[in-house]
């Protein structure tokens, strides 16, 4: 487990994100994030073309992704806080590639079903988890603390550009060539990721607490109760965790009826649909680049109070018609979403600076737990609303509580201070675990 970012710091010659090992991170996240945004694409396509899916398979396929987020996020961050991340993030891409190359194969020999395409999907939902769990935990010691705010925004950038390039990329093989070859791709960025975090030269220091691998099943369920307890207590994390949680349910909702309401209700082509996806990424690049001068103007805790102003700006979706209106609907989406990666990069940088080295996994996947979670349930609220009222009020109805629920960030200390704390203030003897 690793205690400190000293060593990272050494190896980099104290300028973490010009560092060799920070770069070999990045271009190893840059690139499965590309690959996994193909397969986001193409794997669909696959259960579409080849195996001739059912509607209600589609839906069982996308909550098939989904599902380990429940089932295995808490114990992937008690396994990512015992255990070395670097390892456990190269065994998980390994994994993810043979997951996803097995699936052209054995459609190229006839031999691919339905079932095994849902437990791939299970399978590299799970690998994804654990990934994200040591991720989140490793980065703090690979560029240490005062980096945080500069290399998360530099991967998110990223991840935003992977969001935009990916699926380009994934419709230009499929229309080249096949749906099955994009999953080839996927499987060598996985293979291209697992090589740069195997270059990483720095190591974490071995012979800490978190270096015990007999792990009983009570160990375990103390663990994860310590983390949600640390979260639940936790002045900042709690209210965090509360907004955070609020703002997925109703944008799950609003997930939900995009695309009918842009092509059903406005009467647009399914163009404006990519339109819509591409400007929020475009948000999200411009988010990720703008966070570092806003946190440095602003503060990190003033940046997190933003939400209110930015929020304010998904009001304008409904509006999207022909013409001006769709203009006018795509700017407002544009703001909110700079504004919620701008908050993100913020808040994600808080929590790997601020929470102890033993919990910080732990704490990441709890808080996670909770935001995706609350994700089926919001897309089951959404596609009430759409029935019960038209689709053009439920959108307005579920943006106008998103501004509403960002009262939560104005509750406890947040709102005391220009900046959030960047360690966790422990009492005399007090350990987190």
């Amino acid at each position: 487990m690793a205690t400190g970012t000293a060593p990272a710091e050494a190896a980099t010659g104290g300028g973490a994100l010009r560092g060799r090992d920070f770069r070999l991170l990045w271009a190893a996240e840059t690139v499965s994030k590309t690959g996994t945004a193909v397969t986001t694409f193409a794997l669909p396509l696959v259960a579409l073309q080849t195996l001739g899916a059912s509607t209600l398979m589609m839906g069982v396929l996308n909550a098939m992704i989904w599902l380990p987020w429940l089932l295995v996020g808490l114990q992937a961050g008690v396994w990512a806080d015992r255990r070395s991340r670097r390892p456990l993030m190269i065994g998980c891409e390994i994994a993810s590639a043979l997951l996803i190359v097995s699936v052209p194969v054995l459609a190229w020999l006839g031999a691919l079903t339905m079932g095994y395409l849902l437990v791939v999907a299970f399978a590299t939902g799970c690998a994804t988890v654990l990934f994200t769990a040591a991720y989140n935990a490793y980065l703090p010691f690979l560029v240490g603390k005062d980096e945080l705010m500069g290399a998360n925004s530099r991967l998110m950038g990223s991840e935003q550009a992977a969001n935009i390039a990916g699926p380009g990329l994934g419709g230009l093989i499929i229309q080249l060539f096949s749906a099955v070859l994009g999953l080839v791709v996927d499987a060598f960025s996985f293979v291209v990721s697992a090589v740069c975090l195997w270059s990483i030269r720095a190591r974490e220091p071995s012979g800490g607490p978190g270096d015990r691998t007999e792990r009983t099943p009570a160990t375990f369920r103390a663990d994860i109760g310590a983390a949600i307890r640390f979260v639940a207590r936790d002045p900042y994390l709690r209210i965090i965790t509360a907004s955070s949680t609020s703002t997925n349910l109703l944008m799950a909702g609003i997930q939900a009826l995009v695309v009918v309401f842009l092509v059903r209700d406005a009467g647009l082509s399914p163009w404006a649909v990519g339109a819509t996806t591409i400007t929020i990424s475009v948000g999200g690049i411009l988010g990720a680049f703008l966070a570092p001068k806003v946190t440095g103007r602003l503060g990190t805790a003033r940046t997190l109070l933003t939400a209110p102003v930015t929020d304010c700006f998904l009001l304008l979706f409904p509006l999207a018609g022909h013409g001006p209106l769709l203009v006018v609907a795509l700017a407002g989406t544009l703001v909110w979403a700079t504004g919620i990666v701008v908050r993100n990069v913020t808040g994600g940088a808080f929590r790997q600076a601020y929470c102890p080295s033993e919990m910080r996994a732990r704490a990441a996947m709890t808080m996670r737990f909770t935001f995706f979670g609350i994700w089926p349930i919001g897309s089951l609220l959404g596609g009430v609303l759409g029935s019960v009222l038209d689709v053009r009020t439920a959108l307005f109805i579920l943006a106008g509580a998103n501004v509403i629920t960002d009262i939560w960030i104005f509750i406890g200390p947040i709102k005391r201070s220009r900046d959030l704390p960047t360690e966790f203030a422990r009492s005399p003897g007090e350990s987190a675990v």
